[in-house]
């Protein structure tokens, strides 16, 4: 039974790689040479590439080079005339190391009959040959024949060449000898011309191949031609489809796979296949859902094919270097493999896609690469963030994918053998997510892009903000932007207690009926001056709902992501803007009512009126008609012979609940005005002096007002028209 760790801790013996195949010696001290020039064959120093014997040693003989070879066994016995080769495939497939093989074999007659008694091969080569390597690297021309006929030797024969060399003059080159030329890179050469300018080149050129490959077909010439190609130039291509000279690939899968693991371990066919198969499976039998394998048992037979490397690695790699042009600064596949296979050697029993180092793909996109590690500094807490970010940048730069699903990222970093879980790692994904500024999430997969998500950043931001922090930033825009700085926000103000009107505005409902009575007796208890105070309920129990502390917390994560991040296209401005924009409307529907006080049947009670979220028009509703007011301070001094002063009058009005609700002192001087204009009240000034008929210059808080049925007699009339006499 498989525990979760994943893996039969009963039957299974924990390998590491050094137990089960033997990796060369160049390759775990770090001196392997994975990226083979064919320039470099007739170079000074020394190289793998111009040393016959140890080229030949790491060569597997791939079945592009067996069917060659049948081939160039064709020709020598004479049961085909064609020997012109081109050799294709991608870059990164092995057509320069293929190239430089065959040109060994040609040179070296002895070292290739031991290289196929090795590989239990029977070819013909012939026994003595004059042989010439050409690449476009070392040799910038404008003829491509000149370097060829120097390096055989035939270098005055130039001299009589007019536009290009003719049939009957690369047959005098060639003799009677068996000449055996390659040439690689011929594409970049052949790109570099200027089709304009040196169109008469270009077709000097063309036309000096088509001979060549004539001359190679012909059945009484013993000239073999080998030529890389890319298949990307159309000119060269219908060249090359008129002389027909025999196309390989030397990229199919298998032999590469073959190719890859004989470059880098001795005696791939002698490892322990039992071993191989036993690492496989603990891999295989706990692989599970998200982890989505079409054909497992295909697979499983795969793996043990590319032992030590997992399958998705090598697919992966093949993939991107297919993708890379030679323009790109991408470090050789074999290298890549060489470095991972020296850092896993003694640890690991299986390379996975996150035991690579990425910098060798730098060249690729080197700024994708610099965001992944400014990504990597901020999760590098995280357990396997290195591992996960590693394995979506890789997934990002190759092309073929769109980037890296949940199930890419468990094949390239799951271990059960180190102990690892599908859990662990998914757990760690979903904690890294949103953290970095550049990694994206589009139908569920993960990718780099140049671009900052911000909306997975401002996820994760949410999370740093309590539901106060939310609330009070919510607070916040409710004063500013609805009440206009102009009201408090119970809960949240200190609520003064002074004789200045207050709008206090209520962001929970304090209920109905008895509830509501209650926390209203409990709000205004011990208060002095209570009937200053505008209280604005909402029609709502709270204006905290779910969608408004969503659209808070993004507010507020959005304002703390624009003192971090850049934001050159202005997705953060937007999303501060829209969601504040969003709050104020939202906000303002949920507003309300005001209470008003009225003395029913000598018991104060409440009543709600409606109002909307506008501080101008609450005011207006919350005072009370000016005619109210008239009428209760006649009734007020009713019954008082001294009547009221009129400071005391205002400060009245402004204590109990019971009195119409006034805005201002103003309104009490104009209803006192009024009322004297109706000879309603009289007024007693400065000194005793009264006011019955005739109005005061000012009336200032000092007077009283009285009722006129306490008139007192006039017993002499001043001469100041506007003074009235004293008694």
């Amino acid at each position: 039974m498989l525990d979760n760790i994943g893996f039969n801790k009963e039957v299974h013996h924990m390998y590491r790689i050094k137990d089960i195949i033997t990796a060369r010696k160049e390759v775990l001290e770090g001196t392997f040479q994975g990226v083979i020039q064919t320039h470099k064959v007739d170079a000074k120093e020394e190289r793998l590439e111009n040393n016959p014997r140890e080229f030949l040693k790491i060569t597997y003989p791939s079945s592009a080079i067996k069917s060659i070879l049948e081939m160039i066994k064709e020709k020598v016995t004479g049961e085909s005339n064609q020997g012109g080769f081109l050799l294709v495939g991608p870059y990164g497939s092995g057509k320069s190391h293929t190239l430089i093989t065959l040109y060994h074999l040609f040179n070296n007659p002895s070292l290739a009959r031991e290289w196929g008694k090795r590989w239990k091969m029977d070819f013909e080569l012939p026994e003595k040959s004059r042989s010439v390597i050409v690449s476009t690297r070392r040799y910038d021309v404008d003829h491509l024949w000149e370097p060829i006929f120097k390096l055989l030797g035939k270098e005055d024969i130039l001299s009589e060449i007019k536009r290009f060399p003719t049939t009957d003059q690369i047959e005098e080159v060639i003799g009677d000898d068996t000449v055996a030329i390659f040439i690689d890179e011929i594409e970049n050469w052949y790109g570099a011309f200027d089709p304009k300018k040196q169109a008469h080149l270009i077709e000097q050129n063309e036309t000096f191949l088509e001979h060549l490959l004539e001359v190679a077909a012909d059945p009484t010439k013993k000239l073999f031609v080998f030529i890389t190609f890319l298949e990307e130039k159309k000119e060269l291509k219908k060249i090359f489809n008129r002389t027909k000279p025999v196309r390989i690939d030397v990229s199919p899968i298998e032999d590469r796979e073959k190719v890859i693991l004989h470059r880098l371990f001795e005696d791939v066919e002698s490892a322990d296949r039992g071993k191989i198969e036993s690492v496989v499976e603990q891999y295989i039998n706990v692989y599970s859902d998200p982890i989505k394998l079409e054909d497992i048992q295909n697979y499983k037979r795969r793996m043990i094919r590319t032992y030590p490397f997992h399958l998705l690695l090598i697919d992966t790699l093949f993939q991107i270097y297919e993708a890379a042009t030679e323009r790109q600064n991408v470090r050789g596949m074999l290298n890549v493999l060489a470095d991972a296979v020296k850092d896993t050697y003694e640890r690991k029993d299986l390379i996975l896609v996150s035991d690579i180092d990425e910098s060798a793909f730098r060249g690729i996109d080197l700024r994708l690469m610099e965001k992944y590690k400014f990504d990597l500094e901020r999760v590098k807490d995280i357990g396997f963030a290195k591992e996960i970010l590693k394995t979506v940048l890789i997934f990002t730069l190759n092309e073929k994918t769109p980037g890296a699903t949940e199930s890419d990222i468990l094949l390239s970093i799951f271990s059960p053998t180190e102990g690892h879980t599908l859990n662990s790692i998914l757990m760690d994904l979903e904690n890294i997510y949103g953290k970095p500024y550049y990694l994206h999430k589009e139908n569920d997969v993960y990718l780099f892009k140049h671009e900052l998500n911000i909306y997975a950043l401002l996820e994760k931001e949410k999370d740093k903000f309590s539901e106060n922090d939310v609330k009070k930033k919510i607070v916040e825009i409710v004063r500013k932007d609805i009440f206009e700085n102009r009201a408090f926000i119970f809960g949240f103000d200190e609520i003064p207690d002074h004789n200045k009107v207050k709008i206090v505005v209520l962001p929970e409902s304090w209920g109905v009926n008895d509830t509501l009575k209650a926390k209203l007796s409990e709000f205004y208890k011990g208060k002095t001056w209570q009937n200053t105070y505008i209280l604005v309920l909402p029609e709502v129990n709270t204006i905290f709902s779910f969608e408004i502390l969503e659209k808070g917390k993004r507010l507020k994560a959005a304002e703390n992501l624009m003192n971090q991040v850049k934001d050159e296209e202005g997705k953060l401005r937007k999303i501060i803007q829209e969601e504040w924009k969003g709050i104020v409307d939202k906000i303002k529907t949920y507003y309300g009512y005001i209470v008003k006080w009225v003395e029913y049947e000598g018991e104060l009670t409440y009543r709600l009126i409606n109002v909307s979220a506008d501080i101008n028009a609450i005011r207006e509703k919350a005072k009370s008609d000016l005619g109210v007011i008239c009428d209760f301070i006649v009734k007020l001094i009713e019954d008082k012979p001294n009547g009221i002063r009129i400071e005391e009058l205002i400060n009245d009005f402004k204590k109990y609940r019971k009195y119409p609700f006034i805005l201002d002192d103003e309104t009490i001087y104009t209803a006192i005005r009024n009322l004297h204009r109706d000879k309603r009240v009289i007024i007693q000034g400065e000194r005793g002096k009264w006011y019955i008929d005739e109005s005061p210059r000012s009336i200032e808080p000092s007077f009283a007002v009285i009722h006129p049925k306490y008139a007192p007699e006039v017993v002499k009339e001043s001469d100041d028209s506007e003074d009235v006499g004293e008694v």
